[in-house]
C-alpha cells in the first residue's frame, strides 16, 4: 500500500511540471543541461546507470531547487514527455544500441556536433539540432573542436600554435547552448524539424589562437607564481563584428566558401523570441568560454 501511495504521489507531482528525459549526460554539454534544468521546476529523467552519481554530485542544488532528478527505470518514456539525445549514442538502454523510442506523443530531439557532418535518419526523431563550434568546459571526444587538441599540444610544448587553413569559427559556450534549449524544453512550443545553433560572431583562427595563447600563458604563470608585466596587462578583446541572424541567400558555394558562412540562426532566434521575447543572445563572453575549455585541457 505504501508503494502504491508513493507511486500515485509521484505521478501527481510530475504532471504539474515538464518531464524531460536526457541522454548523453556524461558529456560537458550534457552536464550543462543538467545544471540549467535544475534551475527550473522540471522533472529530469536520466539513464539509471548515471542516476546515483549525478544525484550525489548535484545534492546541494537538489536541496534548494524545485526541480527533481529521476532514474529512467523509475520514470519510463511516455506521452507528453520530451526526450533530448545529446551526441552520437547509443542512446537506447534496452536494445543494445538500436534506436527504440516508439512512444506515441513523445517528442524526440537529437543534438549532434556539426563537425561530424553525417546524414541523420529523421524518421525516428522530431527535431535534429546541429551545433556548430561549441566550446565544452572539459575535453570531449565528441564535442571538442577538432583543432583544439593539436593547438593545446603545441602550447604545452612551448611552441606557438599555428592556424590550420583559413576557416572561421562561430564559437559558443556549452552553457549558452544549454540555456537556450532548456528555455524551449520548458515551453509549450514544439521543436521544428531542424535547428542550427552557433555563436553570432565570426572568429578568425589567428584571433582564437591569440586569445588561447594569452590565457595559457596567464594560467601557467599563475601556477608557478612567475608573473610578468605581459601577464598582468589587460589585453584588448579582438574586434569582431556581429553578423545578421539569417544566413545570406547566395548561389551555390564551394566547400571553402561554405566554411566561411555562418549557419542560419533565424529559426532558433524566432522560436526563442516567441517563447520569452529574448531570442538567441549568447551571454558567455568567448574569452570566458575559451578559458573554461583551456582549464579542462590542463587539469
Amino acid at each position: 500500500m505504501d508503494i502504491l501511495m508513493y507511486a500515485c504521489s509521484l505521478d501527481a507531482n510530475m504532471r504539474e511540471a515538464p518531464i524531460i528525459h536526457l541522454r548523453g549526460v556524461d558529456s560537458s554539454i550534457g552536464q550543462a543541461f543538467i545544471e540549467r534544468i535544475l534551475r527550473t521546476d522540471a522533472n529530469l529523467v536520466i539513464p539509471k546507470e548515471h542516476y546515483q552519481k549525478t544525484s550525489q554530485h548535484y545534492a546541494t542544488e537538489l536541496e534548494y531547487s524545485e526541480g527533481e532528478i529521476h532514474s529512467s527505470d523509475e520514470v519510463p518514456l511516455s506521452q507528453g514527455h520530451r526526450l533530448l539525445l545529446i551526441g552520437l549514442g547509443p542512446f537506447d538502454e534496452e536494445s543494445d544500441g538500436e534506436v527504440g523510442f516508439e512512444v506515441d506523443g513523445l517528442e524526440v530531439i537529437l543534438m549532434t556536433p556539426a563537425h561530424y557532418n553525417f546524414e541523420v535518419d529523421t524518421e525516428w526523431i522530431d527535431c535534429h539540432v546541429v551545433v556548430h563550434d561549441v566550446l565544452p568546459r572539459f575535453p570531449d571526444s565528441i564535442w571538442s573542436p577538432v583543432l583544439f587538441e593539436g593547438w593545446f599540444d603545441q602550447l604545452h610544448a612551448n611552441t606557438s600554435p599555428s592556424p590550420q587553413g583559413e576557416t572561421r569559427h562561430w564559437w559558443v559556450s556549452d552553457i549558452d547552448v544549454a540555456d537556450a534549449f532548456v528555455r524551449i524544453l520548458m515551453s509549450d512550443e514544439p521543436f521544428p524539424s531542424e535547428l542550427k545553433v552557433s555563436g553570432r560572431r565570426a572568429w578568425e583562427q589567428s584571433q582564437t589562437l591569440e586569445e588561447l595563447s594569452l590565457l595559457f600563458a596567464r594560467t601557467m604563470a599563475g601556477r608557478t607564481g612567475e608573473f610578468g608585466v605581459e601577464h598582468l596587462t589587460a589585453a584588448p578583446t579582438p574586434t569582431i563584428e556581429v553578423k545578421s541572424l539569417k544566413a545570406p541567400s547566395t548561389a551555390p558555394l564551394s566547400i571553402e566558401q561554405n566554411a566561411q558562412v555562418r549557419p542560419d540562426l533565424s529559426p532558433l532566434h524566432d522560436l526563442l523570441f516567441r517563447i520569452d521575447g529574448d531570442g538567441w543572445r549568447p551571454l558567455i563572453p568567448i574569452r570566458t568560454a575559451l578559458m573554461h575549455s583551456l582549464a579542462g585541457y590542463i587539469q
